[in-house]
């Protein structure tokens, strides 16, 4: 693409889903193919002390004591926010937030840092219809809770995030409407809600097309436009 089509500002995609939608794959995906930084909200739950799986043997499954637990999730999404500002005060370039961003609230928070950093926000949602499906994705975690990645092993951590979940269709950042796609990672299907500008979203586009190889060895081979300020290799 042409350097003339570059944004000035920085980006910042957050993924959103529900556990098992498919939001870390994805993120990994996306990650791998443009660069920038990952922050993923498994890896702060870790370096928090936050064990999924201490809490569904605490909460019985999040059938009592979930105050406690909602209090440690909004603190990890408080270390994930100054986590991107400190990215985008340090230049960064891209931004990719893996959480389930599932309240409005969570979701608004970060797009008030984006409009602060005048950062562009960008929502893609990672959706899995099929129950069964999910199911299996869960149950392949199972025994796997120590990586950061599978800790959402349990149905009741699932079925906790989907009372709290409302539907990000529309969405702002102050006067400005988010872009947003919508990602059916069980049949492979991207469907814009809202498109982003053309650089943005033809770079999404051909990162999560199928029989894309994980360019994470070397992203200088094709270096996308909004990474062009140097941005460091954080693979």
């Amino acid at each position: 693409m042409r350097r003339d089509h570059e944004s000035p500002h920085s980006s910042v995609i957050m993924m959103c889903g529900l556990p098992a939608s498919g939001k870390t794959t994805t993120a990994e995906r996306l990650y791998g193919y443009t660069g920038g930084v990952l922050i993923r909200s498994c890896d702060v739950y870790q370096e928090l002390g936050i064990s999924l799986p201490d809490w569904v043997r605490r909460t019985d499954g999040f059938t009592r004591d979930v105050t406690a637990y909602e209090e440690a999730r909004d603190a990890a999404y408080a270390r994930m926010l100054s986590l991107v500002k400190e990215h985008l005060t340090a230049g960064s370039r891209l931004v990719i937030v893996d959480a389930v961003h599932g309240e409005s609230v969570k979701r608004r928070a970060v797009f008030d840092v984006c409009a602060a950093h005048e950062a562009d926000p960008l929502l893609l949602w990672c959706r899995c219809e099929d129950g069964t499906e999910i199911e299996r994705r869960l149950g392949l975690r199972q025994g796997r809770e120590s990586e950061p990645e599978c800790e959402a092993s349990d149905w009741s951590v699932f079925e906790h995030l989907a009372r709290l979940w409302e539907a990000p269709t529309h969405e702002w950042s102050q006067s400005h409407a988010v872009p947003i796609l919508s990602y059916d990672t069980w049949v492979g299907r991207l469907r814009w809600l809202r498109r982003a500008r053309r650089p943005v979203s033809l770079l999404i586009e051909n990162a999560l097309r199928p029989g894309v190889l994980d360019r994470r060895v070397d992203k200088r081979s094709d270096p996308s436009p909004i990474l062009r300020r140097g941005e460091p290799d954080r693979s």
